[in-house]
């Protein structure tokens, strides 16, 4: 009888010890997925190297180094109204440094966007692309999620130390706009044309 107390009390030890490392090891394969960013990066070398890997009369007055700032706006017409209402959902001021630069020649796209602010150190994201519309103040800029997801914006640059752009889209009967701010930090306008 205490053979068969022993085997059955064994028995569950082991039942006990097997159940533990199974839980432990999906713990430890459950902690060590993240989520998987597919962004193209660029590393402090490359991006000198796009810098000054061009004649400095081809240096663009888009390229530098901007704060942006973002507004998230709802707009809606309440029942049995005569006018919209405007309400503001979001709104981030200089949430992030990022540099604009040339692209290589021959490339789809006309500049690139990397992030200054990124969370890994010596890692430069591209998360945006700008490509020319008609003439040197309009682009269209595609900004790219972690996920892979582009959004298109319609971007103005009036040559200042401003460049603003839109996106809207109508969710149900509201219409969203996303309104980004670009403020050139490096170099000013002013600079730009002592330079030249």
């Amino acid at each position: 009888m205490v053979m068969r107390v022993r085997g059955v009390w064994i028995k569950y030890l082991l039942t006990g010890i097997l159940l533990f490392s199974i839980g432990s090891a999906y713990g430890q394969l459950k902690k060590g997925r993240s989520k998987k960013v597919n962004y193209e990066e660029v590393d402090l070398e490359e991006m000198i190297k796009r810098y000054f890997g061009k004649s400095p009369s081809a240096i663009n007055s888009l390229e530098g180094i901007y704060s942006v700032s973002a507004v998230i706006t709802k707009t809606s017409r309440p029942f049995l109204s005569g006018h919209d209402r405007t309400k503001v959902i979001d709104r981030k001021d200089n949430y992030a440094r990022v540099a604009i630069l040339k692209d290589w020649p021959g490339s789809k796209r006309d500049f690139i966007e990397v992030s200054m602010s990124y969370h890994v150190a010596n890692k430069y994201p591209i998360v945006g692309e700008f490509s020319y519309l008609t003439d040197d103040r309009g682009f269209t800029y595609r900004h790219l999620e972690p996920d892979g997801a582009k959004i298109t914006f319609t971007m103005l640059h009036n040559q200042s130390d401003l460049m603003e752009g839109r996106y809207t889209f109508m969710e149900k009967r509201k219409t969203i706009s996303y309104k980004l701010s670009y403020l050139k930090i490096y170099p000013k306008a002013h600079e730009e044309s002592v330079r030249n």
